[in-house]
């Protein structure tokens, strides 16, 4: 009897430690969308990102409109639409922060990621100029590429 009611408290007790732990993360804010040591690399050049016709899907940044304060949770919504009628294939959206190599994040991206766009509340990003190259294709198989620029202060 004393045994189990020591397992009861022990149980318990992890439990009550996994609860705080969970609502601390909560607290600290969001995901990061770039961490502290993506944004130390230096800037890298290599963008496909091209200002031409293009048949493929339009990608239109509508928030954040503006600079965000640094290590600060802010809502990252992105657009998607295909012409003609296409239909977006959400599976093909590649997502790259412009540093260094080139960071790929699209699987820490993958859940905030839809047909209609990047939609990711609580997003943060230390202090620096951040820009994620976005690509998408529609169920043609036409990809459109484009520059995402976050500033944070």
């Amino acid at each position: 009897m004393i045994a189990m009611a020591r397992r009861m408290l022990l149980s318990c007790g992890v439990l009550s430690f996994g609860v705080l732990a969970l609502v601390d993360v909560r607290a600290q804010g969001g995901v990061w969308l770039v961490t502290s040591q993506e944004a130390a690399q230096p800037p890298s050049a290599t963008s496909k990102a091209g200002r031409s016709i293009t048949r493929g899907p339009a990608i239109r940044q509508v928030s954040p409109d503006g600079a965000v304060k640094a290590n600060q949770p802010f809502d990252l919504h992105v657009e998607f639409a295909g012409r003609g009628g296409e239909k977006i294939n959400p599976a093909t959206t590649q997502i790259t922060i412009l540093r260094g190599g080139n960071i790929n994040i699209t699987d820490r991206l993958k859940p905030f990621i839809t047909a209609n766009g990047i939609e990711m509340p609580a997003a943060m990003v230390p202090p620096g100029t951040h820009v994620l190259q976005v690509a998408v294709s529609d169920a043609g198989g036409r990809q459109t590429i484009a520059n995402i620029e976050i500033v944070a202060q």
